[in-house]
């Protein structure tokens, strides 16, 4: 009898996260951590460093309340740009210590992003109770620090920022998570890991999570009274279609100078109704284009142009911090002409601020469009005279996407991680795709609906990958699976991926995850064996991917 009871209590299957149980002193080491940190929280907003405003109290109340369902490891909120994601991070931290259902070490919460931003770090840390501050992680810490100070811990609550960030099947985010042990449903449950995540554009990641069944959640942040967003600018007449002011042809090597003369006057046009010096902030394109859209507004506009030029990314700081030059009011119209970043999570200072002008491009990344220029632009300091030069069919397609819920996946939304075919919107594969966590079921209404996409199993050995196809893949496919590989005299797995002369070489997790659907059309082998690398220059980097084509109907496939 005891026997039977072992075996079963082995096949058990887990569905909820399982609560870790404590000691007395521990419990009360926890009480007094938690009273440390809330009175941080309070005097935080007493000063008005970090106020938490009633619609981040709300949606904050609302995650804590569905984390009441252990089912749920993963919740995603959707909020617009500058809509105050921040203050209900903060509230998700006070009012899930302050659930008497709760307990949690403070040492096991954690804020990171996979936005490479040294000034979202600081931004973020200042408005934190100084309990937390140490905890809070960008992508450049992710892989090591972070991952190194999680991995063995359970009772783990991970707020995301910027999820649309990094967020590839091969990018940062998944590499950490993968590393932590997060692609293990078992190990999720078993340790009691919650995630909140924070996006004003979730592009694929929602739609991986979709497939998540009772174990994800999705919830839309309303803004707060006095908020203007992208939605509102648009329909006051305050956003405009961007033009090309640059003009320069790469092949040929001349500027069309009837189409730069006519884009800029009609700017011009737009500047001149200003009656008091304004801000006009223009995005150019990188490298020398630069410089020929500060030649070319010189020489439409005026030669004593007064400008700054800055290099700004999310690593600037001193004195190429825009908000610098903001917020010194200007003397006479001033342009600041800005190349790479200032795409998300920065604010800008808007006193002064009169147009801003978002780089053309012919195949614009919605996503990217709306959380930069224009979307830096929202907000709850809204100056009523600035306006906008943006893709406008953006914001039109991201006003329907939002107000369906995202889940109107007939719109033709274009970023990093979906695509749109036959109709339909897809995920390309996130760090939240389903089928790469073990024991995680993937429906076949998904497969079904983007058969074209392969199935990745990731692996860290070959026998792993022999495990996998006997488990997995052999009531499928039949065989013995794919055949063993040896490493070159150098020690590297190499592999053919096309038609390239150097196609017989060591290959990164990118080169495979590019050519991913490649043999499958091409060959009648239904599934391929890769060796591959993160790091091509570090051998510990090495995975083995297997890759072959989804089965509809199949319940087995992971």
């Amino acid at each position: 009898m005891s026997e039977r009871l072992t075996t079963a209590h082995v096949n058990y299957e887990i569905t909820s996260r399982t609560r870790v149980e404590y000691t007395a002193i521990q419990k009360k080491m926890m009480e007094n951590s938690k009273k440390i940190v809330l009175l941080e929280i309070e005097n935080n907003e007493l000063n008005g460093e970090s106020i938490i405003y009633d619609n981040q109290e709300e949606c904050s109340s609302e995650i804590v309340r569905k984390l009441h369902d252990r089912k749920i490891i993963n919740i995603m909120i959707l909020g617009l740009t500058q809509c105050g994601k921040t203050g209900t991070m903060i509230g998700i931290i006070k009012n899930y210590l302050n659930d008497t259902t709760n307990l949690i070490p403070i040492e096991n919460i954690y804020i990171i992003t996979g936005l490479s931003s040294c000034e979202w770090v600081d931004q973020t840390r200042d408005r934190m109770p100084k309990s937390i501050q140490e905890r809070i992680f960008h992508r450049d810490n992710l892989t090591k620090k972070f991952v190194e100070d999680i991995k063995t811990k359970k009772n783990v609550l991970i707020i995301i920022d910027e999820i649309h960030i990094a967020a590839k099947e091969t990018q940062t985010v998944y590499k950490s998570f993968n590393d932590a042990g997060f692609y293990d449903k078992k190990h999720l449950l078993n340790n009691d890991i919650k995630i909140v995540e924070f996006t004003a554009t979730p592009d694929g990641t929602i739609y991986d999570l979709m497939n998540w069944g009772a174990h994800g959640e999705k919830l839309k942040m309303k803004p707060g009274p006095g908020y203007t967003g992208c939605f509102e600018l648009l329909e006051k007449g305050r956003v405009y279609q961007y033009k090309d002011l640059c003009g320069y042809n790469k092949k040929t090597g001349i500027i069309n100078e009837e189409l730069v003369a006519n884009n800029i006057r009609e700017l011009n046009q737009h500047i001149n109704k200003y009656s008091e010096p304004i801000y006009i902030i223009i995005r150019t394109p990188n490298g020398n284009k630069h410089e020929i859209v500060i030649e070319n507004m010189k020489k439409y506009i005026s030669k004593d142009l007064h400008y700054y030029s800055i290099k700004y990314n999310s690593r600037t700081d001193g004195d190429d911090d825009i908000n610098k030059i903001l917020k010194v009011k200007p003397l006479k119209h001033t342009y600041i002409f800005i190349k790479e970043k200032l795409r998300c999570s920065k604010t800008l200072y808007k006193e002064f601020l009169g147009i801003v002008y978002e780089r053309h491009t012919k195949n614009p990344d919605d996503s990217a469009t709306t959380q930069s220029l224009v979307g830096r632009g929202t907000g709850y300091d809204d100056n009523g005279k600035s306006i906008y030069f943006t893709n406008i069919q953006s914001i039109q397609r991201y006003e329907r996407l939002w107000d369906s819920g995202f889940e109107d996946n007939n719109i033709p939304w274009n970023s990093k991680t979906t695509k749109y075919k036959n109709n339909r919107l897809y995920s390309t594969g996130t760090y939240n795709n389903p089928s790469l966590i073990d024991g995680m079921s993937v429906s076949s209404e998904e497969s079904n609906d983007c058969d074209d996409e392969p199935i990745i199993k990731k692996c860290k050995t070959q026998d792993e990958v022999k495990e996998y196809y006997i488990r997995e893949m052999k009531p499928i496919f039949g065989g013995h699976g794919p055949m063993k590989r040896k490493p070159n005299e150098h020690g590297y797995y190499t592999t053919n991926i096309g038609n390239s002369v150097d196609r017989i070489r060591p290959r990164t997790t990118d080169e495979i995850y590019e050519v991913r659907k490649f043999w499958l059309k091409t060959q009648k082998t239904p599934y391929r064996m890769y060796p591959c690398y993160e790091n091509i220059n570090d051998k510990s980097t090495l995975q083995f991917w297997i890759i072959y084509k989804p089965i509809i109907n199949n319940a087995t496939q992971t």
